[in-house]
């Protein structure tokens, strides 16, 4: 209202003497008054005078008080203006319509004065208060726009940004409850989490932050899936309350775009769709509860394999997509997903799931739960690529006690199933030489020799397998029953610092158990070697000054160096 009076009056009233009455004794309250003979007049005066208070008669022609009401209030908005029946009845059923339609107080005919004044002065308390709280309500939004911007900067930011990796996240309030976070590996892999807390808004929100943080942390230093997942659950059943958990869809593509490892913890299925048919050949759906809920899981239980092919593409969603409703409370539902997939265009399956999902809604419908869609296309170009420095001609190969320091770990058996060394390896060379610059690399170079001296030395298995889908799944699950039934055998590690003038060398020694192969009548060619070694055996030669086998060729001892800038 007005600083300098009560304001502006709106008398609705068709008799006159009726308007005559009430212009008078709000004159004298102080009020400027203008006057609508129906509730058409006083719809249009309310848009062009801007009243502070209505007095509205309830039967009148055009338009009666009650539908007036109705269109005045929603035309308010958060600005209150309050709205006084005026009206001769008294019984109690017509008063409660009068408050149905949107009415504040009403005033029975003939008007009293002082109950008039009553009524005024309990309107203009009503309104100061409302005006406080919508003060209230604007900072408390600004704060939490703020919030959210800060949230966004925190979360998103450090996603991955490629064409390749399409993602939406539509929140049903101002935070969501659900999250999207991607990170390369060390060893180029493609790491990405598709997640919903329970419910949404602000306390879902607040679980994001530490899994971020976990995820990130995790990730950039080579750890598992598995032990990323474990971090998660440890990280969340410590700080989440009773009832609240975390839906998780961990996808990690391989480096080589030969097959995707896929983790899903209580969310929908994870699709994986032909890039040349464009129909879903996987589902691969949840096998375990949601994260949070228990102490301690094992991810190994929800480990599902899959092979994928060039142009591939991978798509994971919250619940919010397939049970969003349109205005008649239909559910959206897998089939009408399934169709929008099926008759998309080939490389348009993701625009035409979110065009689907908004024709099927409408404009209008309130969003009941937070909507998410990831998208991945399985192409080389959706990775980054790997860093091949050119590095000093080699020397001839010895291993001696010159190194700097030394650094040896044997791995037995049972300890091979719970521990992957590679990231603690790493980690260490990391601390020891600060070679961030080469942690891909490094990192690339011993996961292959390990996986290698695991994988063929260790457990015996025939990467041949792998030359087709079918032998793909078999090896995968021949790896996982040998690795759990594991008792024995070993992997040993050995590593040796050098300096020569300009440039240090890390000499890597790797041992296995295992039978070895007749590498003395497999010249290292790029020709052949893919025959016996696969691609990893290339892409370690390419990164180091060199590569040997020794013994049985179960030892592999390669030279990784680079430039100190000194002399």
């Amino acid at each position: 209202m007005s600083s300098a009076g009560p304001g502006k009056a709106l008398i609705v009233d068709d008799e006159k003497t009726n308007r005559l009455i009430l212009r008078s004794l709000l004159n004298k309250q102080g009020y400027e008054t203008i006057e609508a003979l129906n509730g058409r007049e006083a719809i249009d005066l309310f848009h062009s005078e801007a009243p502070d208070i209505i007095f509205m008669d309830v039967m009148m022609p055009l338009i009666d008080g009650y539908e007036a009401t109705r269109q005045i209030k929603a035309a308010s908005a958060n600005r209150f203006v309050p709205v006084i029946f005026l009206t001769a009845m008294t019984d109690e059923e017509a008063l409660a319509q009068c408050i149905e339609a949107g009415g504040d107080d009403f005033l029975v005919k003939p008007y009293d004065k002082l109950i008039l004044q009553s009524k005024i002065h309990s309107m203009q308390r009503i309104a100061a208060l409302n005006h406080e709280v919508q003060g209230m309500y604007s900072m408390i939004h600004r704060e939490q726009e703020i919030a959210e911007s800060v949230f966004i900067n925190a979360i998103q930011s450090s996603n991955i940004q490629n064409h390749h990796l399409r993602q939406v996240v539509r929140p049903a309030g101002i935070f969501s409850g659900d999250m999207v976070l991607s990170a390369y590996s060390p060893s180029r892999d493609l790491f990405f989490l598709c997640g919903d807390f329970t419910g949404h808004g602000l306390l879902a929100a607040l679980g994001a932050m530490p899994v971020s943080e976990v995820f990130r942390a995790m990730t950039t230093k080579g750890f598992s899936p598995e032990d990323i997942l474990n971090g998660i659950n440890k990280k969340l059943k410590a700080m989440l309350p009773v009832g609240m958990f975390f839906g998780a869809q961990l996808v990690v593509v391989n480096h080589d775009l030969e097959h995707v490892r896929v983790f899903n913890a209580g969310m929908p299925d994870v699709l994986i769709i032909d890039g040349e048919s464009g129909r879903i050949k996987h589902r691969l759906r949840s096998t375990e509860l949601p994260l949070g809920v228990q102490a301690s899981i094992d991810p190994k239980e929800m480990l599902q394999y899959a092979p994928i092919s060039y142009n591939d593409k991978i798509l994971m969603h919250s619940d919010g997509l397939t049970e969003a409703r349109d205005a008649d409370d239909r559910e959206f539902g897998n089939d009408r997903l399934f169709r929008a997939i099926e008759h998309a265009p080939r490389d348009g399956i993701f625009d035409n799931v979110l065009e689907e999902l908004d024709d099927f809604c409408g404009a209008h419908t309130t969003q009941a739960d937070d909507v998410t869609l990831v998208e991945i296309s399985c192409v080389h170009d959706m990775l980054p690529e790997i860093e091949i420095h050119d590095y000093i001609k080699p020397t001839p190969l010895t291993v001696g006690d010159r190194g700097e320091w030394k650094l040896s770990l044997r791995f037995n058996g049972p300890r091979l199933r719970e521990t992957n060394p590679v990231p603690i390896l790493v980690n260490y060379l990391m601390e020891m030489e600060a070679l961030e610059e080469e942690r891909q690399s490094l990192f690339t170079v011993i996961t292959e020799l390990y996986v290698n001296a695991l994988d063929h030395g260790v457990l015996g298995l025939d990467s041949n397998l792998k030359a087709d889908p079918a032998g793909f799944g078999q090896y995968f699950q021949a790896r996982e029953q040998r690795l759990a039934g594991l008792d024995s055998g070993y992997v040993i590690f050995n590593l040796s610092v050098e300096q020569e003038s300009t440039r240090r060398s890390i000499l890597l020694r790797i041992e296995d158990s295992g039978k070895g192969f007749d590498f003395a009548n497999h010249a290292p060619t790029t020709d052949d070697e893919t025959a016996f070694s696969g691609r990893g055996i290339l892409l370690i030669r390419d990164l180091c000054e060199s590569l040997e086998y020794h013994g049985k060729g179960n030892i592999a001892i390669a030279r990784f160096s680079w430039s100190t800038g000194q002399s």
